[in-house]
């Protein structure tokens, strides 16, 4: 469902919510590269995006999404994959978001789960 998500958000989301969901991309950056935990701000990212999609639904799913994150977040401790992964996929997420471009931002997010998987072994 999140590909749905960003896809809706890139498309119904006002400028002030793209702003706040790329602003929130940015400080998971920086919180990586400080070696700071991210996982308050990784999940205030998805549920940004969530929310931008003007959906109730979207967020009715964020427990679930939420636990995928923790599980992410724990494993990037020990996979430097997993965290170059998520930098890169976050920035291109953000991109197609601030473009507004619904299908690159699906995408976008597909990858990202996709990668989140693969470090998973899933």
């Amino acid at each position: 469902m999140e590909p749905e998500a960003a896809y809706y958000a890139a498309m119904r989301a006002s400028d002030e919510e793209i702003g706040h969901i790329l602003r929130l991309g940015q400080q998971i950056e920086a919180e990586i590269a400080g070696g700071k935990d991210r996982t308050e701000t990784e999940r205030n990212f998805h549920k940004a995006i969530a929310k931008a999609t003007h959906n109730e639904f979207m967020t009715k799913l964020l427990p679930v999404i939420y636990q995928a994150i923790d599980k992410g977040v724990q494993l990037s401790k020990v996979k430097s994959k997993a965290v170059s992964d998520t930098i890169q996929d976050h920035k291109t997420i953000k991109e197609f978001l601030r473009m507004r471009n619904g299908e690159g931002a699906r995408s976008a997010m597909k990858i990202h789960i996709l990668h989140a998987m693969e470090e998973l072994n899933m």
